[in-house]
């Protein structure tokens, strides 16, 4: 039974001291406090002029029917302070354009089982962007495109 009561004891001590060490409650002196992490397109880059955008999806339709998903992770490069502004400002309708450009991309030039170009994505996002911005200046930069087959 005393065997018993130390284990249990120990347990719950190593219970408590896990979290204790990991919100820096431990004897370090002058720690600095921890940062939060950074979400995954922070991460990429820590350049002031780019501007992360959310990761878009398109379904891959020929034939009558879906065949795939295409999947891209990008962001803008914007060197203009006054050209990053108006972009921060008009997210949603650049979200709308990108998510249109991968649609027409993925339904007219994709064609199933092969690479998506890259290139060929990139002109046609670019010129999403720089319509809707009305202005050049602003860098489509892909940092990930993913086709992801359906299972027939």
């Amino acid at each position: 039974m005393r065997l018993r009561a130390q284990v249990l004891a120990m347990a719950m001590l190593a219970a408590l001291a896990g979290p204790a060490a990991a919100a820096g409650g431990g004897s370090s002196g002058g720690a600095a406090p921890q940062q939060a992490p950074a979400s995954r397109q922070d991460r990429l880059t820590s350049a002031d002029t780019y501007m992360p955008l959310p990761t878009l999806s398109s379904s891959v339709l020929q034939r009558m029917s879906a065949r795939g998903t295409l999947v891209v992770d990008m962001g803008l490069d914007i060197p203009d302070a006054d050209l990053r502004r108006r972009a921060q400002l008009n997210r949603p309708r650049l979200r709308d354009a990108l998510r249109t450009a991968l649609a027409t991309y993925a339904t007219t030039y994709y064609r199933d089982r092969t690479a998506p170009d890259p290139a060929q994505l990139t002109r046609l996002m670019q010129q999403a962007v720089d319509r809707t911005l009305g202005d050049e200046g602003a860098r489509v930069l892909l940092v990930n495109i993913i086709y992801q087959r359906s299972q027939l």
